[in-house]
């Protein structure tokens, strides 16, 4: 039977069929008639539609403009959790703080969760920094899933790695119900977590002579961004702001390179 409305452009097509899962009913068809753009459109709402995207991105968060625009609703998603990896642990650490302080706002509590304690997120109001160490595994595995379902915690960042498809969905699930945010990092070369909804990697590249220690340059690479889309950029923090660096020839060259690790 086939149904339309005059207020979608896109007809439903009820079918019976041998491969139907069990309560799907019905196969989208496109009219021939619309445009590339709008069914491109219509389309990506149904895939948000199940997805979910517009509850996760309920409460969005600013990372620089250019970044934002491949982001889903124009910022990084809260409430979640977010895979950073670095070719330094260092350039890993201060990116995820620098995202995780805006998470936290004023007011927010930040958990900053480790083996050891050699390194410690910088830009963050050490006031609202929570250091917890953890050498064994399964206890950094539990500090981590227990600080994610703490409302107290608006982000925790985590120096994790080696979680499987059902503990990294427990983590996702955790952070979904308390709107905390995790940023979980690890090496470059490690194997990429199931369900994270975004994954960077970034890598310290070699500034002007004279460039100042606190104003770091990073290549960075969006991967994977459920809901936006990837991209690669120059970013340096300076001035309590990530701002985009142009990528001349000489630079994209250098970042290429640190991001290979």
């Amino acid at each position: 039977m086939l149904i339309t409305r005059e207020s979608d452009p896109i007809e439903q097509m009820r079918i019976s069929s041998p491969w139907r899962t069990k309560g799907e009913s019905s196969v989208l068809c496109c009219s021939l008639a619309m445009p590339p753009k709008a069914i491109v459109e219509k389309l990506r709402e149904r895939i948000e539609s199940l997805e979910g995207t517009a509850a996760r991105c309920a409460c969005i968060i600013p990372v620089a403009d250019d970044i934002d625009a491949r982001l889903p609703q124009g910022g990084l998603p809260a409430g979640c959790i977010h895979e950073v990896k670095g070719t330094s642990l260092a350039a890993a650490i201060a990116f995820s703080a620098v995202l995780a302080a805006r998470v936290a706002g004023e007011a927010g509590r930040i958990l900053y969760i480790s083996p050891d304690r050699l390194l410690h997120p910088i830009g963050v109001d050490l006031r609202r920094l929570l250091a917890v160490s953890a050498r064994r595994p399964p206890d950094l595995a539990w500090a981590v899933l227990e600080a994610l379902r703490c409302p107290q915690v608006s982000a925790v960042i985590a120096v994790l790695s080696g979680l499987d498809l059902t503990e990294s969905r427990r983590l996702q699930l955790a952070a979904e119900t308390s709107k905390a945010t995790g940023f979980l990092l690890g090496h470059i070369a490690s194997a990429p977590l199931a369900s994270a909804t975004t994954r960077w990697k970034i890598a310290p590249v070699r500034g002007n002579p004279g460039q100042r220690l606190d104003e770091p340059l990073w290549a960075l690479d969006l991967t994977y961004c459920r809901g936006g889309r990837p991209g690669k950029w120059m970013v340096q923090w300076r001035g309590q702001q990530l701002q985009p660096v142009e990528m001349h020839a000489p630079l994209q060259q250098d970042a290429q390179i640190a991001l290979a690790g």
